[in-house]
């Protein structure tokens, strides 16, 4: 009834909106930028009309809103593609509550994407109650576990998704996919409960940042001084981060990589939605030396410099041009591995490789949020909470640009 209130009110309201304008705060970034390109990209296919999407970029600084309103626009011309109108509005995530609501109801959005990483340490999810408060729906790309707990205790008159994007996001709705897929052939159909001592592995590899900027590089600066949650035996265990090395067959060119523990908000979400027991996430990149980089920083570097996070990012903006310089030799690849196994031997493994990460993350973001436009109930929903018609819907929009796409079972009964 909730959702059917929703789409109602939609439609009926719908010849007073000034047609459909997205709100990225966090749009003048890499990461924002291309969901901010890929939201006019997918317009048109999800029924609406190019013509009356207006793409609003929230930040800091307008001259980084005119380099993404550039990227963003060849873009969209290199491909053929109008570009919409595009709009600067000023956002400092630090202004108090009141004020910073105010801001986002002077744009008049239909939808706010929040994309202004890194989220370590902010522990206030303030642009969501701003637009609770205003009733517009919501999606973040959040990989801060502790953050999208206290996004989802809030309560909602309109939907809301957080921790989405490619990782943590899509990720995580693969891995749902791949757990209902276990339990159907080992409970009879049963999808409520987890098969015996199930166990879910989550692995994901970057070729050097993906083209995805400084913010990507000081999160994970921010990440090796933070415990890396795991779930043994349904119960929580902060284990040490870079350790528990694996070695990891992505398929396709990215073929085996050494996986390490690393702090990911799947593991949190998906143990909340799907109750299995044992779940872990593991992460490497490219060229190995930044592996090795990352190890060294861990065990030698104090961890009160490690959780500065004004001089991380400093220092990733400071590395931005040799980081950028071995970008250029190993690309920009993104892989991501689920698998689902149980005591019984049988298991499913799902891959997924995209060519870039920037490209990547920007797709599954828009894909998150055009599932919201479609009319969801509304609530706070981590992306395994949601149904298999709107998991499907992401996955399928996600899939068109992947390189390589196989979800594999071995049952042995």
């Amino acid at each position: 009834m909730a959702k059917f209130s929703v789409v109602v009110v939609f439609l009926l309201l719908s010849p007073f909106i000034d047609g459909l304008r997205f709100l990225v705060v966090g749009g003048t970034g890499r990461v924002g930028g291309s969901a901010g390109a890929y939201l006019c990209r997918l317009s048109r296919a999800e029924g609406y009309d190019p013509s009356d999407v207006t793409l609003i970029l929230g930040g800091r600084s307008s001259s980084s809103y005119e380099a993404s309103k550039a990227r963003i626009s060849s873009k969209l011309i290199a491909l053929g593609l109008a570009v919409p109108s595009i709009e600067f509005l000023m956002v400092d995530l630090d202004t108090p509550i009141v004020p910073l609501t105010a801001t986002i109801e002077s744009c008049s959005p239909t939808i706010l994407i929040h994309t202004a990483g890194p989220f370590q340490q902010r522990t206030d999810p303030n642009l969501l109650k701003s637009a609770i408060a205003l009733n517009i729906p919501y999606v973040d790309v959040c990989d801060e576990p502790s953050l999208c707990s206290k996004s989802k205790a809030l309560s909602s008159t309109v939907p809301a998704i957080v921790g989405a994007g490619i990782w943590p996001g899509t990720s995580a709705i693969m891995a749902t996919e791949a757990v209902h897929h276990l339990r159907k052939f080992e409970n009879s159909g049963d999808i409520s409960f987890p098969c015996d001592d199930e166990t879910i592995d989550l692995s994901f590899y970057t070729a050097g940042t993906g083209n995805a900027g400084a913010t990507i590089v000081s999160a994970t600066f921010l990440l090796l001084c933070q415990k890396a949650l795991t779930f043994s035996n349904g119960k929580k265990a902060e284990i040490e981060p870079w350790i528990g090395s694996r070695s990891v067959d992505f398929g396709g060119d990215v073929q085996t990589k050494t996986v390490r523990l690393l702090d990911n908000p799947d593991v949190f979400t998906l143990q909340s939605s799907l109750s299995s027991p044992n779940i872990s996430s593991r992460f490497a990149t490219s060229p190995e030396l930044w592996n090795l980089l990352f190890g060294a920083m861990k065990t030698s570097i104090p961890k009160f410099i490690l959780e500065d996070k004004n001089l991380m990012q400093r220092l990733a903006v400071f590395s931005l041009p040799v980081i950028r310089f071995v970008d250029s030799f190993v690309g920009a690849t993104n892989a991501m591995r689920v698998d689902v196994s149980s005591k019984s031997g049988n298991s499913v493994t799902f891959r997924v490789i995209h060519d870039d990460l920037e490209e990547c993350v920007g797709l599954a973001t828009a894909s998150f949020a055009y599932e919201v436009l479609k009319g969801m109930d509304a609530g706070i929903y981590y992306p395994s909470d949601l149904g298999e018609e709107e998991r499907k819907g992401i996955l399928e929009r996600v899939k068109k640009e992947a390189v390589l796409w196989d979800f594999e079972t071995s049952y042995d009964k």
